[in-house]
Parts: C-alpha cells; structure tokens; sequence
C-alpha cells in the first residue's frame, strides 16, 4: 500500500507579532504570516494529492479564537475537502475544546478529535489505507500521558495524532508529558506530534518514529531558521520523510565580532554584510537580532551613552530597505575592550610575567614536559582554562599554552576593570 501524507504543527494562527513596529512597513507581512504559513502547506497538499492531513494542536494561538482566524481555518480545509482529501485535528493547550463556541462549521471531510480517546479510518476508492487515533485538550491544561491510551487494533498503519511533551522538552509547558518508551509500547508505526516548536524525530523499535515538525512559522527571535511541515510517503509500511519549509517571514540571531573593524562606517558595513548573507532567502521578509562579540577598539565608541542604541537606528533604516525588507529586532553588544599585550608586556608585573613564560614555554617542549609534571600546581590552572573554553591539557599542547597565557591576562585584566 502507497500513499502520502502531510503532518503539521501548532500554526498558531493569527499570532499578534507585538513587537514589531507599527511604521516599520512590515507589520502587515508578519500579521499574515501564520496565513500564508498555513496556506501554503495546504498547497503542498494538493500538489503532492496526499490522502490527508495531519494537524497535531495549537491551530490558534489563543483560547479564544479570533473571527479571522477561525474563517481562515475553514477557508483552506474547505480547499482540501474539494480535492477529496481529509483532515485530521487535535486539539492542544493554546485552542482546547473548551475554547470553541461551535459557531462556525468545517467540511465533512474534517475529522476534529474529541476529549476522549478515537480511532478514525483512511479509505481511497473504498479501500481502508490507513488508522488514525486521536484525542484533544478539553482544557488548557493536561497532566495526565495521554499516549497511554492509544494502542494498535489491526495491522493496517496507524497514525497517533497527539499534542504532548515528549522526554519533558525545556522550554515548553509539560503538558501531556510522556517517554519514548510510553509510544513503543503502544505499538503505532507513526507518532505524528505538536505543541514541541523545533522540528526533531525519533526513531522506535520495528521501524516506527515519533515526529515533530516544529510550528511552520517563526513567532519571534527564538524561533529561528526554516519553519514547515513534514511530507510523509508511506511505502508497505515503512515511511520516507521530507521536512518542506512553509515560513513567510524568517527570525535569525546573528554574531557580529568587533576584531579588525576600526571605523563606525566599517562597523555598518559588516552588519549589513553579515545580514545579507543569511537573510538571502526569496521570502516576504526576515528579522534578525544582532549581537556584536569580541574584542576591537570600537567598543569604546559602543559604551558611550546612546551609542548603540543611535548605531541601531541607523541599521534598522537601511536594513528596512532591503529586499526582502528585513526588520532588526534588536543590537546588543556582548563585545571587550582591546587590550594591548605589547603594552602589558612592557608593564611587566605579574600579567607580563605570565605572558612572558607562556610564550617561552611555547618555544621550550622540554620545559613545557617538566610543567607537566607539577601537577598540583597545574590543576588550578586547568580548571581555569576549561572555563575559559580552552580543552583540558592531556596532552599538553605549545598552542594551548601560549593561547592560555593571553586568555588569563585578558581575564585578570577585565576583573580589576570591574
């Protein structure tokens, strides 16, 4: 048995996007965003003339669901139910049962999964093709493992439609929370789950897998990158899948170092470079936050008062006129000051000593080798290091001890600036 399906996640539909600016010309793109998201998997639908589609909770970001939201719903399902494919809904903790007033209707071709646990049926030209087991939120809150009550009833495929927590995931409510032992032991060949934002799988015994699709579009700056939805082919029992971006609008964290920039102009330069090599993607537009790293003598420039904040107007400005435009979030400024080490040197006292053996024993394997063997004395250094991010010394390395000499200065010198 062939066939196709598309499995989808917390759309979210009509998400405020609150913090983007209401003159900043892209407003109007982000609030279609969770549209146009959705609409273009319902393209995808058609295109690949999948038997059905799978939306696996939080198909509106609110409990109670906003008028256009809910029309938008029914707009693109009733697409779907005039090319003769079905849909599948459950039901998570941003639109619980409790939260439908009932007042508007959906095709007869939408199945929406009740507060108690169903099995529904797949059938192409009178053929059963597929299972379907589902259960909703009746609340916004559900504790209980949901996955303990889905279990096969025949050898034909099954699909688990379930919005849930899968290992306890940080960052997301524990809401339905259940282990990939609790979905083995069920037996189902595809676990097809929401409510998780970033897109994983995870394989199980027998050729099974349990899939998030993370939410097809990015909300805000921590939901980064490629957004979608999951194209799954379903070949004698056994699945292929495709993950097939959906996003309109992309969120991006990116690192600016201040290293070898010696003008504001070049400083621009490089965050409108940086920008422009990774917000290169034909969408409707991109937002980013920038974040400036590293040492450089600009950073005497940055901390002066409204510095950063008159340099981030000015980026915000010319990235707005990109194409496609690209909101800036924010600029922060994680970078140092430069330190001299020439001028440490000359000073001597124990920063120069330090730097002046590192580099010595950099030159000396011998004495490097008898360094070694101090070894009480080299634990706490050691354990600096790691600190530091420099690897633990077995073996002990020439590279690493004159890099260690320089990292220990810089921080000695940045502690008595504080």
């Amino acid at each position: 048995m062939h066939f196709k399906f598309v499995h989808a996640a917390d759309l979210h539909l009509d998400t405020p996007f609150r913090g983007v600016p209401v003159d900043s010309g892209l407003l109007g793109a982000f609030q279609q965003a969770t549209f146009r998201a959705f609409s273009r998997i319902v393209d995808l639908c058609l295109r690949e003339r999948v038997a059905f589609l799978l939306l696996a909770g939080d198909l509106f970001d609110m409990k109670d669901r906003s008028v256009r939201a809910r029309l938008a719903l029914r707009r693109e399902l009733e697409r779907l139910h005039v090319a003769g494919i079905q849909t599948f809904i459950v039901h998570g903790n941003h639109d619980p049962l409790s939260g439908d007033t009932g007042a508007l209707g959906l095709p007869e071709s939408v199945k929406v999964f009740g507060a108690g646990w169903e099995e529904a049926e797949v059938r192409r030209e009178g053929r059963l093709v597929c299972r379907v087991q589902g259960i909703s939120y009746p609340d916004a809150e559900v504790r209980e493992n949901l996955s303990a009550r889905f279990g096969r009833t025949a050898p034909d495929f099954t699909v688990g439609l379930l919005h849930a927590n899968l290992g306890g995931v940080e960052g997301h409510a524990n809401y339905a929370p259940c282990t990939l032992e609790d979905l083995a032991a069920r037996g189902l060949d595809y676990w097809a789950l929401g409510h998780v934002h970033t897109r994983a799988e995870y394989p199980l015994p027998g050729g099974a897998v349990a899939v998030y699709p993370g939410n097809p579009q990015g909300r805000h700056v921590n939901e980064t990158g490629e957004r979608g939805c999951v194209l799954v082919e379903v070949e004698d029992g056994r699945t292929r899948r495709r993950f097939v971006p959906v996003d309109t609008v992309r969120w991006h964290r990116l690192e600016v170092p201040l290293t070898g920039l010696a003008s504001l102009d070049a400083l621009v330069a490089a965050l409108l470079e940086r920008v422009d090599a990774d917000c290169s993607a034909e969408l409707e537009g991109h937002a980013v936050r920038l974040t400036l790293t590293d040492r450089g003598p600009l950073h005497r420039e940055l901390v002066r008062p409204d510095a950063l904040a008159q340099l981030e107007a000015e980026v915000r400005e010319q990235l707005a006129r990109r194409h496609p435009p690209v909101l800036l979030e924010s600029l922060r400024d994680a970078s140092r000051p430069a330190l001299d080490l020439a001028a440490v040197r000359l000073a001597g006292g124990f920063s120069g000593t330090l730097l002046a053996e590192a580099e010595a024993l950099t030159a000396d394997p011998e004495a490097l080798a008898a360094l070694w063997a101090e070894e009480e004395e080299l634990r706490a250094l050691s354990q600096r290091l790691r600190r530091l991010g420099v690897d633990a010394l077995e073996p002990l390395r020439p590279e690493w001890v004159a890099e260690a000499g320089t990292r220990v200065v810089e921080e000695l010198h940045e502690e008595e600036a504080g």
